[in-house]
């Protein structure tokens, strides 16, 4: 039985994954930072407690482990001042060097990471081979990315998860749906920027058909059909049957949320290439039905 190590397992990826490995024969243990994090972690998963952006007795578990799935990482979508953004870099770099130090050779590290990679591309359709961008979440992620690559030096396979907005119970959609069902949902903007998303539940089986066909790589975490701010909000609000007029002027978001609003309006047009070619297969391809089988769940 492999034995993997989850670091961000009580998050709202993680939690999700957790209860997919759950039904497959592995070992799974999970880190926490203390006692309350623990509690949401579901039997029989081992626990170890410890901080992964600190040195310490978590890493003599980690080093057994046969697979490391990292999802750590701070809450980007917060007002942000340089203590916040600081916050951000170090949780994500700080967290995968002390992973990738404690590796055993030959262990596979499956790596989150994310489209903010590519930066605001407008129109352009990016694949994994696409340059980076060059604002701030772009430099952080082509950080965290160079820190999870150096396991490589450890003969050792790995993934790296450039994620797109992740549709699911406890994520952004959980956030947005009462203020649709209020009908004051609506537009951020003209509403023409590209929204790259995936389901949940593609986001998992991913993951898992990586570990089990024994991939390597960068893989876009994203649905082959990507739909622009307004198609999302539309689809949204025809679903729940409520009028979708408003718009919210980008000069608002940047007034009440800073620098993250320009995270928030970007346009990432992101095309899972590599994701395809390995013969993963979407159960949710477009954003009507994925939504549909959302909003059922969570009414």
């Amino acid at each position: 039985m492999k034995k993997i190590f989850v670091i961000g397992g009580t998050g709202f990826i993680g939690s999700h994954l957790i209860s997919k490995l759950l039904k497959e024969d592995f070992e799974i243990y999970v880190l926490a930072r203390n006692k309350e994090k623990a509690k949401k972690i579901p039997s029989p998963c081992k626990v170890v407690f410890g901080d992964p952006t600190k040195e310490g007795d978590w890493q003599t578990q980690l080093n057994t482990a046969d697979i490391v799935i990292n999802l750590a990482g701070q809450n980007i979508f917060s007002r942000w001042n340089e203590n916040y953004k600081k916050l951000i870099l170090e949780s994500r770099v700080k967290s995968t060097e002390n992973i990738v130090s404690s590796l055993k050779n030959g262990a596979f590290l499956i790596n989150a990471g994310a489209i903010g990679y590519y930066g605001d591309k407008g129109e352009t359709l990016v694949t994994e081979d696409s340059s980076p961008g060059d604002d701030f979440l772009a430099k952080v992620c082509i950080e965290w990315e160079k820190s999870a690559l150096k396991a490589k030096e450890k003969r050792g396979k790995v993934i790296i998860t450039r994620f797109g907005i992740v549709l699911g119970k406890g994520g952004m959609l959980s956030k947005i749906l009462p203020i649709f069902k209020w009908g004051l949902g609506g537009t951020l903007g003209k509403g023409n920027q590209w929204f790259s998303w995936i389901h949940i539940d593609d986001l998992v089986s991913a993951i898992l058909f990586l570990i089990k066909n024994e991939k390597e790589g960068i893989y876009n975490f994203v649905s082959p059909n990507p739909v622009t701010n307004k198609e999302f909000t539309k689809t949204l609000g025809n679903i729940l049957k409520r009028p979708t007029f408003f718009r919210v002027p980008i000069f608002v978001m940047k007034l009440f949320f800073g620098e993250v609003a320009n995270a928030i309006t970007s346009s990432i047009k992101a095309y899972p290439k590599n994701l395809l070619s390995a013969g993963f297969n979407f159960k949710f391809e477009n954003i009507k039905s994925a939504l549909e089988n959302l909003i059922k769940e969570t009414l």
